[in-house]
């Protein structure tokens, strides 16, 4: 099971999806965090082996790039409506369904030119 902390740039519809996908999720707005700085939130992640799913790829890239060891981070990379958002983090949730962590992990997931669902996970640092 991986623990995924949704960023308040995505739609709080996410965490009840990867729930049905039997991981725990939650919405950073629904932790009191929104608004957090997004260092604040990185080590409130960390702290607590959350697995980070944002669509701030260009902040938080070189921000888990420089730290040691961590629960794993997921970029949504365009930024879409809810619907599409949905379908890229099902496209996640399949591609993890057999691992047991993100550990210095991260996963993009971005639309293809044909509009297919492109997932490619890598280590990070």
């Amino acid at each position: 099971m991986i623990r995924f902390l949704v960023d308040e740039n995505l739609s709080p519809a996410l965490p009840p999806i990867a729930h049905a996908a039997g991981h725990e999720a939650r919405h950073v707005n629904h932790l009191g965090l929104r608004t957090t700085r997004d260092w604040t939130l990185l080590r409130f992640a960390i702290e607590r082996a959350w697995t980070l799913v944002t669509n701030n790829a260009i902040e938080f890239l070189t921000r888990y790039a420089a730290t040691v060891l961590h629960p794993g981070v997921v970029f949504l990379v365009p930024s879409l409506p809810r619907a599409s958002q949905i379908a890229l983090f099902q496209a996640v949730l399949g591609h993890v369904r057999s691992l047991e962590s993100l550990v210095n992990q991260a996963i993009d997931v971005d639309l293809g030119p044909d509009n297919s669902i492109l997932v490619r996970r890598y280590s990070l640092p």
